[in-house]
């Protein structure tokens, strides 16, 4: 795969002009990533944890494939907007590890400054996915009921089990001193608070958040408009209407409110 993010053939005949090698490499690995979704998506994230852990281990040499996933960054990035936004329900499945891959390719530093709305828009189209512009966290709901919180200052991701199913939708409180998660599979929606520093400012320290469960509810299950279509990716979404009150809106416009 990695052949095709990096257009540099020597087979002896007469090469492509830059340009249209380029071209072609591009419409190759959207041609990949399109015809086998996941195995596109944890390729990729699996040459990220390896670039990773060779950073924390401050291995300066890198090998030829991370060097390539340096240089492609922004076409992998165009490519999972590709899968975004013509193939929801591959790339809901996979949403930790396509959002380790949007983590590596963009900046942390400007994510921070613009947040992940403006950066990468696409994959905030997902209830799974939550922002938080005061602490500068987002949260990942899986398909195994987990929460992964990432740290865009430090970039370091915290894994939160809280659900028996998969996630259906999460969301920060304005003040990002809670965190809602909600869970149809298993009709419970969970409260979350995060740590604060003795300065009192949220995620001051270098450590990974501390969270801790501080109410469940139990909710009625959502029924889907229609069986067998996308439509388990926007059953509910979480609406804090104030740094303590949250609505869990259905798709069918019903409503239950809850107080931390």
């Amino acid at each position: 795969m990695f052949s095709f993010l990096s257009p540099q053939h020597h087979d002896g005949f007469a090469s492509q002009p830059p340009a249209d090698s380029a071209r072609s490499s591009r419409h190759a690995l959207s041609l990949i990533a399109t015809a086998r979704p996941p195995a596109f998506i944890t390729t990729i994230a699996r040459e990220v944890h390896r670039y990773n852990a060779a950073q924390a281990n401050s291995q300066s040499q890198q090998n030829v494939h991370t060097t390539t996933l340096t240089r492609a960054k922004t076409e992998i990035l165009r490519v999972i907007d590709i899968l975004v936004e013509k193939m929801p329900g591959d790339v809901v499945d996979l949403l930790v590890e396509v959002m380790d891959i949007i983590m590596y390719c963009i900046e942390s530093s400007l994510v921070k400054k613009k947040g992940l709305q403006e950066c990468f828009p696409a994959i905030c189209k997902f209830y799974m996915v939550g922002y938080c512009d005061r602490s500068h966290r987002i949260a990942v709901g899986a398909r195994q009921g987990s929460v992964a919180l990432y740290d865009v200052r430090t970039g370091k991701c915290q894994n939160i089990h809280g659900h028996k199913g998969p996630i259906t939708s999460v969301s920060f409180a304005p003040d990002g001193r809670y965190l809602a998660t909600y869970s149809n599979a298993d009709s419970h929606i969970s409260f979350w608070q995060m740590n604060t520093s003795l300065l009192g400012s949220i995620g001051m320290l270098n450590s990974a958040p501390q969270l801790r469960c501080i109410k469940t509810f139990q909710v009625p299950p959502v029924q889907p408009a229609s069986p067998g279509s996308q439509n388990h990716l926007k059953l509910a979404r979480l609406i804090w209407t104030s740094n303590r009150n949250v609505i869990l809106m259905a798709h069918d416009g019903k409503e239950h409110r809850f107080m931390v």
